[in-house]
């Protein structure tokens, strides 16, 4: 029997995707594993559609040259791209931090053995054939701070329009062999769908400049805690190394959207001792939550460090008032040696590894 939405149980509080919804994306998602797009996109082609009913841009990235992962991303918006051009240039840290940070709609085809099993649920109903070794479609959006999980109407719809912009390009490359769609610098195709009564789609490039990042905003803590710290007459020594990395360890209950772990530690860089560990969800702020292990560590120790070092300049920027406020140095460091082994064994211990994108 076809239901008349998929996943309401998962999507609670929100709007599940309807049985035609998912019908359109996977006789899409079918059409798009037809044409193998990985044999012929990189995945820096980038193919550009604007949302039909939010604006948004979406930027359309084929994944599979490599034969290890079949997918199709589309990264939503502005930040979107700056988070694709961040994976490009291997500039996050850790995988789990692509997942906390990246907003985008995506298909992936699987193996059967990797379905869950609304996932089954769902084919089965749409008619796929269920024989080995064929690929199944799963479709997911993935949402800045939380794991992947199932699409909603919107998304559904956004998703299919992505799709359809990919096949259109690959439709385009394939009967125009000559045509240069990645020739010039930060130019792509967009694909615009045109008004009438059959569908006509029309391709023109488009050059995206990505503007500079907002400035951070700098940590915001209590006061009264601030002012009882720095009361405290503690002895000034040593380096201290903050850090944050993210966790494959799902925070929320089974069935339902969950939330990325962040994990933030305070260590004494000589000795290795992990100061002030703590685990929340990664849609607080970074910053917060260093600032906030930074005053644990101190208060645990009893002594306040002479210099702070953490990965970026983002961090630093946005830890600075703070660390000028207790007379603290802080610098950007290329390596957290200590850092490093800790959370090798905080994410050892809590099990939380993240998989392929």
């Amino acid at each position: 029997m076809r239901p008349k939405r998929c996943f309401v149980k998962e999507l609670a509080g929100e709007t599940p995707p309807s049985f035609p919804a998912m019908e359109r994306l996977y006789r899409l998602g079918s059409d798009l594993y037809g044409l193998r797009p990985w044999r012929v996109l990189d995945e820096d082609n980038l193919i550009v559609v604007r949302d039909s009913v939010t604006g948004e841009l979406c930027y359309c990235s084929v994944m599979g040259a490599l034969g290890e992962v079949l997918s199709m991303h589309a990264y939503v918006g502005t930040e979107g791209l700056r988070q694709f051009r961040k994976m490009e240039a291997e500039e996050f840290a850790d995988p789990g931090e692509y997942f906390a940070s990246t907003h985008c709609v995506y298909v992936d085809f699987v193996p059967r053995a990797e379905l869950l099993r609304q996932d089954r649920e769902v084919l089965a109903a749409l008619g796929h054939p269920q024989g080995r070794g064929l690929a199944s479609p799963i479709f997911r959006t993935m949402r800045p701070g939380f794991l992947p999980w199932f699409v909603t109407e919107e998304e559904a719809r956004t998703l299919a329009e992505c799709i359809r912009a990919v096949i259109v390009i690959c439709a385009a490359g394939a009967s125009q062999e000559s045509m240069k769609f990645w020739e010039l610098a930060d130019t792509y195709p967009m694909v615009t769908r045109e008004e009438g009564a059959e569908p006509r789609y029309h391709v023109e490039m488009f050059h995206s400049i990505l503007p500079a990042e907002p400035p951070v905003t700098p940590v915001r803590l209590v006061e009264e805690r601030l002012l009882a710290v720095r009361a405290q007459d503690y002895a000034v020594r040593g380096v201290m190394e903050l850090d944050i990395t993210y966790s494959g360890a799902a925070i929320g209950k089974k069935g339902e959207r969950n939330a990325c772990a962040s994990i933030a530690i305070a260590v004494d860089a000589e000795s290795g001792m992990v100061l002030a560990p703590e685990v929340t969800d990664a849609s607080v702020a970074a910053g917060d939550t260093l600032a906030t292990v930074f005053l644990k560590a101190i208060e645990a120790s009893r002594t306040l460090p002479r210099e702070v070092r953490v990965r970026s300049q983002r961090l630093k920027d946005c830890l600075s008032p703070l660390m000028n406020s207790f007379g603290v140095t802080v610098r950007v460091a290329s390596r957290l040696p200590a850092s490093d082994e800790a959370r090798s064994h905080l994410l050892g211990f809590l099990g939380g590894g993240f998989g392929g994108r």
